[in-house]
């Protein structure tokens, strides 16, 4: 069910900031806004868009770690990155120094250029790099440890991994406490599309 942590804003929400925990969904939750007509960006597929399209960024992270992240076909190795920056906080804020502001001005260059559609854009570190003042609303996405852990596993992630990766990031609970609104995807996928369904109907409900 959606629950309602702060009061409803007195104005048409156009913009929502999606976030939760790893594993629960966040990917399913933009394709269901999506059909039911909203414009969605996920940070993620910009990230991946920058990482093997961007010349220059493909240019610093050979001078950065050599051939280490690059295929022989000359594409950047994203698992290669994963395992230098996953448990190297120095090497992680690089590669963040890097990525971030190229993502944050791609996607709020995107909203600019449409200010009067419906928005949902997934940033699963929304509140840790402190971007929830950037939107009208925010969303959390949450489900229990072991669906999570099921889900990554399908992914082909251990449930080790999945859990120092949940470690790294800020606790589900806090992402729940911050968050206007949070809808659980622990049950079944029809669960998760009524839930959305309605949350689209209470938001296009809200005055001008």
């Amino acid at each position: 069910m959606i629950r309602k942590l702060f009061n409803t804003v007195a104005r048409k929400v156009l913009k929502i900031g999606l976030t939760g925990g790893i594993g629960c969904g966040k990917s399913t939750v933009v394709e269901l806004f999506a059909k039911l007509g909203w414009s969605v960006l996920q940070t993620d597929i910009i990230v991946r868009d920058l990482l093997d399209h961007d010349a220059q960024v493909r240019l610093a992270l050979r001078e950065r770690w050599n051939e280490k992240v690059i295929c022989p076909d000359g594409s950047v190795d994203r698992k290669a990155i994963a395992k230098l920056v996953f448990n190297d906080d120095y090497e992680l804020a690089w590669l963040e120094s890097l990525l971030h502001p190229q993502v944050r001005a791609i996607w709020k260059t995107t909203l600019a250029k449409a200010p009067n559609k419906y928005w949902l854009v997934e940033i699963p570190l929304l509140f840790e790099k402190k971007l929830e003042t950037k939107f009208d609303s925010t969303l959390c996405i949450e489900c229990d440890p072991g669906t999570s852990e099921s889900r990554r596993s399908l992914e082909g992630h251990s449930k080790t991994e999945t859990r120092q990766r949940r470690h790294r990031q800020m606790s589900l609970e806090e992402k729940i406490r911050r968050s206007d609104y949070v809808i659980s995807n622990s049950g079944s996928l029809e669960f998760l599309k009524l839930q959305i369904q309605r949350f689209n109907q209470q938001i296009k409900r809200l005055p001008c």
